[in-house]
């Protein structure tokens, strides 16, 4: 394990020193320049599945887990608290790459019809409007954003020489090979780009690929049953909502092979921009990472999750955004932002109007100083209830989902019960970050704001009484359940 765990080591350090060294020859070091007239950004667009921002070293955590993604930020903007849309891919995605909430996109659950989404406008079809060649590397993962692309995620494909191409993805490592491979190949590279890039390494189960493999927790011998489906007479539900208790050693190394994840992503992450470099094109790339949501490692009696509940663990987010050409470097953020708000910045900095029906908002004018104050609120939601052990779902469907507003300072969650009214809670997160204390009716006037705001929207969901959920299709639940999200049937 040490040998393995060394050869980690160095194989990342090799890289960052070499991206460092790149970078600075870039001049990353200098405040941002102007672009040259007309000219508009190439655009990356990497989301890092089930990524927790505080398991990242340029958030402060003290693991080696993201040497890549700490040079990423170290030469661009970091966003100290970014929100989610919501606690799961199939929701988040959508409002990533439209710019709007799940109750506006439609998509709300697993097993609904992607067609839901229709001819809802999304960032690839402007930047495509726009002249931007696209392409999505995406590991599979199909929530109905394939339409605009010019390319989306195909095994096979003809290279410019009418050369048919194989490259399946297996890995995030896969995943940047076939990134750089279109990024070489592509027909029209005198146009920008818009190529997103989803990795997957850190999703359940945690079990990342050598050379990561128990590289933060080597001495660790007992069992990993926080990595099994279930076992006889125990559902991973009944892991997942404490019911079944893991010794505290077990629970310190499921994280630690968590984070094995993360380092696995932050490699291909270092590769996909290393390749950038090489080719000439990092320094006129806009590069955004964020994840689609973050994992609950424990907190709440959560174990090994997201999308059911709403609490910080699992709707934080990692926000990065580098383009030296406009965006200062090594800039922090304290205001929170929102994964919504991702489309009309990349369309500010690149010079694009911003399409009208939006719920996000550019981010550029509080990058770049312009803006101060507070931010706008943020709302998210959960996702499909999958567990018959989850203690805390008391109404089905749409109508049941938990749903938060979040301002820079306070939280309040609405927990839909089956008598009488909803469950609130508020948090302030300031002297509460854990989010141990329901504080509320200790601060009236900041409950009664993002009360009023989170009534507003929902009042405008035309599904928030919608206490259905269409069965999962046989196909998707076999998928759903090899990634922990299907656990005993519910009753």
């Amino acid at each position: 394990m040490p040998d393995r765990e060394s050869a980690a080591r160095r194989s990342i350090d090799r890289l960052v020193v070499a991206a460092a060294l790149l970078l600075s020859l870039a001049g990353c070091g200098r405040g941002p320049a102007a672009p040259a007239p007309g000219a508009r950004p190439n655009v990356l667009l990497i989301t890092v599945d089930t990524l927790r921002p505080d398991h990242l070293g340029c958030y402060g955590y003290t693991r080696p887990t993201s040497r890549s993604i700490d040079t990423l930020a170290r030469r661009g903007v970091v966003f100290r608290t970014a929100i989610t849309a919501a606690g799961r891919t199939v929701q988040s995605f959508p409002s990533i790459l439209t710019g709007v909430y799940p109750m506006t996109h439609g998509l709300r659950y697993e097993g609904q019809s992607y067609e839901v989404l229709g001819d809802r406008l999304t960032l690839t079809r402007v930047l495509k409007d726009h002249g931007y060649e696209s392409f999505a590397v995406t590991q599979g993962l199909n929530v109905g954003l394939h339409r605009d692309f010019d390319m989306y995620d195909p095994d096979i494909y003809i290279d410019p020489n009418g050369k048919k191409v194989y490259l399946p993805t297996k890995s995030d490592s896969d995943a940047t090979r076939k990134a750089a491979q279109w990024l070489r190949n592509r027909k029209r590279k005198d146009a920008p780009f818009f190529l997103w890039l989803r990795y997957n390494a850190p999703h359940w189960p945690y079990i990342a690929p050598a050379p990561y493999t128990e590289m933060f927790d080597p001495q660790y011998k007992g069992p990993h049953t926080f990595n099994e489906e279930a076992g006889p007479g125990v559902e991973r539900g009944d892991i997942i909502f404490g019911k079944k208790r893991l010794p505290e050693r077990e629970v310190e190394h499921a994280v630690a092979h968590y984070d094995d994840e993360v380092a696995c992503a932050d490699q291909a992450t270092g590769e996909l921009l290393s390749d950038l470099e090489a080719m000439g094109l990092l320094s006129t790339t806009l590069v955004v990472l964020t994840a689609d949501h973050g994992e609950s490692l424990g907190e709440h009696d959560y174990f090994f999750e997201h999308g059911a509940y709403l609490y910080e663990a699992t709707v934080r987010v990692p926000l990065i955004l580098s383009y030296p050409p406009s965006l200062p470097a090594g800039e922090v953020v304290a205001a929170q932002a929102r994964t919504i708000d991702i489309v009309p910045t990349v369309l500010d900095i690149a010079g694009i109007p911003i399409p009208a029906g939006l719920q996000g908002a550019s981010l550029l004018p509080r990058m770049l100083g312009r803006t101060t104050g507070p931010a706008p609120p943020a709302y998210s939601e959960s996702g499909r209830n999958f567990y018959k052990e989850n203690p805390r779902q008391y109404v089905d469907g749409v109508a049941g989902k938990w749903r938060m507003m979040r301002s820079d300072r306070f939280k309040l969650i609405m927990i839909p019960a089956k008598s009488s009214g909803p469950i609130w809670e508020f948090y302030d997160l300031q002297s509460d970050p854990g989010e141990s204390a329901n504080a509320l009716g200790k601060f009236p006037a900041e409950e009664q704001a993002l009360r009023r705001a989170l009534l507003d929207l929902v009042a405008g969901d035309p599904s928030k009484d919608d206490r259905d959920e269409p069965p999962v299709p046989p196909g998707l639940e076999d998928d759903l359940r090899s990634l922990g999200y299907v656990g005993g049937k519910k009753p």
